[in-house]
Parts: structure tokens; C-alpha cells; sequence
């Protein structure tokens, strides 16, 4: 089994957000992690302003951008 880093748990938490997984049970299925892990990632993605709670979670332009980073980092390290 091969153990995700930090930023690749935040680049699918953020890319499962953008495809409309909303929420918190969905979000932490299709992420695949423990609700003590999930809730972890989730408040840090919440402090830093990526992503916002309003009926469900939506990703902010500033997740955004985050998100194009690091889909620009996954680019030149495959």
C-alpha cells in the first residue's frame, strides 16, 4: 500500500470538491480516508480559506488556485 502525501490528500479533497462532492461523508469515501484523518484536512482546507461550508463545501478562488498548482506540480513530476 503506498502512503499519499499531504498534498496529494489536499489535491483530491480539493479536485472531488470542484467535480461537485459536497459533502462530508461523500467527500471522505471518495477521498478514502478515516473521519479523524478527514476532519483534520478538512479544517486545515477551511482556516487556510480553500475551501467554504454553505449547504455543502465549495471551493474558493483561492482553492482554485491552489488546485491549479498543484495540478501544474503533478504535470512535471509524472
Amino acid at each position: 500500500m503506498v502512503r499519499r502525501s499531504r498534498w496529494e490528500i489536499v489535491f483530491e479533497i480539493l479536485e472531488c470538491v470542484e467535480r461537485g462532492i459536497k459533502g462530508k461523508s461523500r467527500l471522505m469515501h471518495a477521498t478514502n480516508l478515516d473521519w479523524r484523518i478527514f476532519s483534520r484536512y478538512i479544517s486545515y482546507l477551511e482556516k487556510e480559506n480553500y475551501l467554504v461550508y454553505n449547504d455543502g463545501y465549495e471551493i474558493t478562488e483561492k482553492g482554485r488556485e491552489l488546485l491549479r498548482k498543484l495540478r501544474e506540480i503533478q504535470k512535471i513530476a509524472v
